[in-house]
Formats: structure tokens, C-alpha cells, sequence
């Protein structure tokens, strides 16, 4: 049987705070922010034309199955198309999580629900207020490098926010600014003060 998840009921009360790519319902029952994706259009452009060109080496590497290679040669050709797919894959949803990805974080008096939507498909994760400690900002202490091409614009992983749920770092907050990082967090605290 699925798991059904209670989405509180906004219709009754409820103030509606707008940013750039951040809106925030709230009201005395629940608090939902929505974040849509960071999407920089020059960016966007690169990564389209990154995505066709990289698509065409593939294909031409695939393609060359059908000629006469020895063993090895075929050995390398497969262990390519298996970096390649990954880095495709990786790339395409970056370009669409840019495009029309959001998240929601929604919270009650008993629930966290974390959510990542592209379109109209998304991953929810729920989590009980209770055993939820220290909301904060997240830092990733890694060096400069490692950083650099874990925040890149094709990586979804920069995350700026974080808890603690059952002695478990749980990020979220994509791609927020340090402003958007303390209003979020501002309005997650007081909300749960309540």
C-alpha cells in the first residue's frame, strides 16, 4: 500500500511572502516554502549545446561496436559508453532541474516534508518534527577545488541548509544566497517556536 502524505490545508488564514525564486505560505497550522530552481539563461545555453555535443561523441563511440575491433578495444569502447552515460544523464537532469525544478519544504505540528520536484514528478521525504534538531546553515568544509566542482552549475548538490534528524545530517536549501538563507531559516525557527 502507498504512503499517503497529509499536505496541510492553506485555504483558511494563511500570508504569502514572495522573493526572486522563493514564496512562502504560512499560516497559524503550517508553513510551506517553495523554492523554484537557480537557472542562469547564458548558462542554460552552454549546457544544451554541451548536452548535443556530448550526445554526438557517444553516439560515435557507440557506433563503433559495429566495426571489427579486437576484445580490448571493445572493452575500452564499453567502459566509455558507461562513463558517458553517467555524465549524460548527470547533465540532462541538471538542465531540467534548471529549467522547472523546485522544492518544497513544508512543515506542521507533527511533519517535515522535504520535497524535489521536476515538473510534475518529484521525491518527498517526511520526517518527524520531534526528533528533528539544529536547523542551520550548511558549509561543506572541502577544499577549495573539490568544492568549486561540487557547486558547479550542471551539479545539483549545493545545498545551504541543514538538520539533524536521528544523529543524521539531512541537507536541503538549493542554490540560496546567504539572505535567502537567513530568511528561510528565520521562518522554519519561529514557526516551530510556536
Amino acid at each position: 500500500m502507498p504512503n499517503l502524505i497529509y499536505l496541510p490545508n492553506f485555504t483558511v488564514n494563511y500570508s504569502i511572502i514572495m522573493f526572486d525564486r522563493i514564496s512562502i505560505k504560512k499560516n497559524d497550522a503550517a508553513l510551506e516554502i517553495e523554492i523554484k530552481a537557480l537557472k542562469d539563461n547564458k548558462k542554460q545555453q552552454l549546457l544544451l549545446v554541451w548536452i548535443a555535443l556530448f550526445s554526438l561523441c557517444g553516439l560515435a563511440i557507440f557506433n563503433q561496436f559495429f566495426y571489427d575491433y579486437d576484445k580490448s578495444s571493445k572493452v575500452f569502447f564499453a567502459v566509455y559508453l558507461a562513463f558517458w552515460f553517467f555524465f549524460e544523464f548527470k547533465v540532462i537532469y541538471a538542465y531540467r532541474w534548471r529549467n522547472i525544478g523546485k522544492e518544497k519544504i513544508i512543515i506542521d505540528s507533527k511533519k517535515l516534508l522535504l520535497t524535489k520536484e521536476i515538473g510534475k514528478r518529484g521525491v518527498t521525504q517526511t520526517y518527524d518534527l520531534e526528533k528533528i534538531k539544529d536547523f542551520k546553515a550548511f558549509d561543506t568544509p572541502d577544499p577549495t577545488f573539490i568544492k568549486m566542482i561540487n557547486t558547479s552549475y550542471w551539479n545539483i548538490n549545493k545545498y545551504n541548509l541543514v538538520f539533524t534528524y536521528e544523529d543524521i545530517k539531512v541537507p536541503f536549501g538549493i542554490d540560496l544566497d546567504a539572505n535567502q538563507t537567513k530568511k528561510i531559516l528565520h521562518e522554519i525557527k519561529s514557526f516551530i517556536k510556536k
